[in-house]
């Protein structure tokens, strides 16, 4: 086996995530990534086989960690007494401030997932975390017996549609490169907008 060289698989990684940022996976080069790393194409099928192995070693870790922790968070919050409609948002209001968090500790590695990712296995980010979603609000709503579901005022579509609309509005704030400070003045804002709506179906309005 040959010999790796040290650096190269660290300056390859960084060359990858801005041509990916530029161009996107599909139309990214692993010519022009190798040119930029000072290094061959050759190294970049030794370390990651080929442009797929590549983009996600820039993104799995962080895509990962974002499932893992939201998920976490939903099973505490299932296994918590019922909450009323006023405790679950305060509770939930902490939880996705949390996220926020997250998405700026890694902002590029999230515009790369949100923005740069078709043709990957990670072009349903979004689509995963609303399925998660979707699987909590309806235990949820069966924990403290709202008749929502079965009056259906909240269809399996509208749910979707509800939380593939919410969590599409969240990750705007990468799509459009806010900084955190307007981020979290957009977000508040958008929890309002949803509240509101949901306390309709809720209520029975």
């Amino acid at each position: 086996m040959a010999k790796q060289i040290e650096g190269v698989t660290d300056t390859l990684l960084l060359c990858a995530k801005n041509e990916f940022l530029e161009k996107s996976f599909k139309d990214a080069s692993l010519r022009v990534i190798a040119e930029n790393a000072g290094t061959s194409t050759s190294s970049i099928y030794t370390r990651f086989k080929d442009k797929a192995g590549l983009f996600n070693a820039i993104v799995k870790s962080t895509a990962d960690n974002f499932y893992q922790r939201y998920q976490e968070e939903l099973d505490i919050f299932d296994k918590m007494a019922p909450m009323n409609w006023y405790e679950m948002l305060e509770y939930t209001d902490n939880q996705q401030n949390m996220l926020i968090d997250m998405i700026y500790d890694d902002f590029s590695a999230f515009k790369l997932l949100v923005c740069h990712a078709e043709g990957t296995v990670f072009s349903d980010f979004i689509n995963n975390i609303v399925e998660y979603d979707v699987k909590y609000t309806i235990k949820y709503i069966e924990s403290i017996g709202n008749n929502a579901i079965a009056l259906k005022r909240l269809t399996p579509e509208l749910l979707h549609m509800l939380c593939s609309s919410y969590w599409s509005g969240l990750f705007e704030i990468v799509v459009h490169d806010m900084s955190k400070e307007a981020a979290n003045v957009y977000f508040h804002r958008l929890k309002r907008f949803f509240r509101c709506g949901w306390q309709d179906i809720f209520s029975g309005g």
